[in-house]
């Protein structure tokens, strides 16, 4: 008994540690890392269908928008919830410093980061347990700051986040170590330095050629035709010139206003010589009518 009686002490230790490692995510060999995601909390999986936020182009200084992502732990072990925010571009630092973008979850609120942080990621949230087949919801805000006078007009911005389990305690990695491990979200629709994008720009606000995807603070800018241009002579059929005496000819065929007004100057002096042809000619018959009746 006092053999027993020694051992407690020890006995206790190992249980007491044993339900501390039962109460703390398990290592990655355990399928920690495996998160499927979902926009209505019923269908999900490992691809996010759509992007979060699609009206950041009608964002103005002030606004803000927020959307929910579900996601699930799919693996047999829990593990901490780590959202990183990664992918970023913009146009402009002032912009991409005004940008911000939290996500929260019921346990957890989160703080805005700023996605000129992101360089090359930067951690949003982490910390939450989600064990094995729980379903999280994650409040995701973008949110635009002031700006001051003409500061981020034109500028355009895309980015995307990351979720992903990790076994790693919270606060012991740099909020810029986000790994390889996860599902990406798209945050935005495609924007500067997308495919396609005549924008490029990186996490450090440096931009290259912009061509003419200038916007208002996202907003696509449309070239506005000046009031005073005159149409040339081949636009619209049915339409005058500015002159507003040509109708308008296929491409294939059209005047000078100047030429056809030289035109009209003919045409006028056409009927007038015809109209004094058609004069003397009535004139002479009438004289001989006249003669042949008199010596009749």
């Amino acid at each position: 008994m006092r053999k027993l009686a020694n051992l407690a002490p020890g006995i206790a230790l190992v249980v007491a540690f044993g339900l501390m490692l039962g109460a703390t995510p398990a290592n990655a060999a355990g399928n920690v890392g495996v998160l499927e995601v979902s926009d209505d909390g019923v269908t999900f999986a490992r691809s996010y269908p759509g992007v979060v936020f699609d009206n950041i182009a009608r964002m103005s200084p002030g606004d803000s928008q927020s959307e929910t992502i579900y996601v699930r732990n799919t693996g047999t072990v829990s593990g901490y919830l780590r959202i990183s925010l990664r992918d970023v571009q913009y146009s402009d630092q002032h912009y991409g410093d005004a940008l911000t973008v939290t996500t929260s979850t019921p346990s957890s609120t989160g703080n805005a980061r700023a996605i000129s942080s992101a360089n090359p990621c930067q951690v949003t949230h982490e910390g939450t347990v989600v064990a094995p087949g729980e379903v999280v919801p994650v409040v995701a805000t973008l949110a635009l700051g002031n700006l001051n006078g003409s500061d981020g007009q034109g500028s355009t911005a895309s980015l995307a986040l990351r979720f992903s389990l990790s076994d790693s305690t919270p606060g012991t990695l740099p909020p810029t170590n986000c790994g390889n491990a996860g599902t990406t979200v798209p945050a935005t629709p495609p924007g500067p330095g997308s495919p396609g994008s005549p924008v490029v720009t990186d996490s450090t606000g440096a931009s290259g050629s912009t061509g003419s995807s200038d916007s208002s603070f996202g907003e696509e800018f449309v070239p506005v035709q000046n009031p005073d241009s005159s149409p040339s002579a081949s636009t619209i059929p049915g339409e005058e010139t500015s002159a507003g005496l040509l109708p308008a000819l296929p491409s294939a065929f059209s005047l000078d206003p100047n030429t056809w007004r030289l035109y009209q100057e003919y045409l006028v002096l056409i009927l007038f010589l015809a109209a004094s042809i058609g004069a003397g000619i009535s004139w002479l018959a009438g004289r001989r009518s006249r003669k042949e009746a008199a010596d009749g």
